[in-house]
């Protein structure tokens, strides 16, 4: 009985939210500079989670494919938040005029004369180059799991 009472909560919660959308709330655009100082917070606390997530997996001798796929992911998405920590702040102290937002939505120009702060913006703007594998190998890992799973069910549970 309590138990159909918590999921009719749940459901009528839901709907609620569904019915009644006035904001998502995803994105909160917080004051300066305490925004960036909490966001900066939380690229180091995810860059300590996942080393010791790395090195938890490493000191327990877990095998397998799944459990290195795993830990090449702590390491990329570990890499990602160092470079998104250090594009944040590079694009801190860049220049607001140092961008030229042209017609195409998806497009914006950095203007010359280039700095080292401009080329370290940059560069951290391609930071898809190592968060896209990152999942990619996420994503392996958690294949290799269900895998594993299932072939253990098939063989020992029937």
């Amino acid at each position: 009985m309590n138990n159909t009472i918590n999921i009719a909560l749940l459901l009528t919660l839901l709907l609620l939210g569904l019915a009644l959308p006035g904001e998502a709330h995803a994105l909160q655009v917080h004051g300066e500079p305490e925004g960036l100082y909490v966001h900066q917070m939380a690229h180091l606390h995810y860059i300590f989670a996942l080393g010791y997530f790395f090195w938890d997996i490493r000191r327990t001798s877990f095998t397998g494919r799944g459990w290195r796929y795993l830990q090449m992911f702590c390491v990329l998405m570990a890499c990602w938040n160092a470079l998104a920590f250090m594009g944040h702040l590079a694009g801190a102290y860049l220049d607001p005029g140092a961008l030229l937002h042209t017609e195409c939505y998806l497009q914006t120009r950095l203007l010359s004369p280039f700095t080292l702060n401009k080329y370290l913006y940059f560069i951290t703007k391609l930071d898809h180059l190592i968060y896209v594998p990152a999942l990619f190998f996420l994503f392996l890992g958690l294949r290799s799991f269900y895998h594993s799973v299932a072939k253990s069910t098939q063989g020992g549970g029937q």
